[in-house]
């Protein structure tokens, strides 16, 4: 998973794709939304890696898969989650969604 900001200027991703492309389309998908638009990103590589620079609008605290494509050949799947938080060893994403169930008191009875 790759994490980025909410940051309106270039962005960069490093990414290990399955084949080389020379001007690779990029389309991302917002999962709350369920929508996907295709992002204009310039390619640079540094062996082993395809480097992808590009302006992102993403929303704070939200997911988005996204498709590196060669024509019409996807070479790279990923998934991006967006936070302006650089604290990253304490960052939860499942902070307060467990609940401990405490109606009982987990007692039993020997006859």
């Amino acid at each position: 998973m790759h994490i980025l900001t909410t940051s309106t200027d270039a962005q960069t991703l490093q990414i290990v794709t399955r084949s080389d492309a020379s001007s690779p389309t990029f389309e991302l998908t917002d999962k709350s939304k369920n929508t996907t638009s295709t992002i204009s990103v310039s390619k640079t590589a540094s062996t082993p890696f395809m480097t992808l620079s590009g302006a992102f609008s993403l929303v704070q605290n939200r997911f988005y898969s996204f498709a590196v494509k060669d024509g019409s050949d996807v070479i790279y799947k990923g998934l991006i989650f967006c936070t302006d938080q650089t604290d990253y060893n304490k960052f939860d994403v499942h902070k307060d969604d467990y609940v401990v169930e405490d109606s009982y008191d987990n007692e039993y009875v020997i006859l």
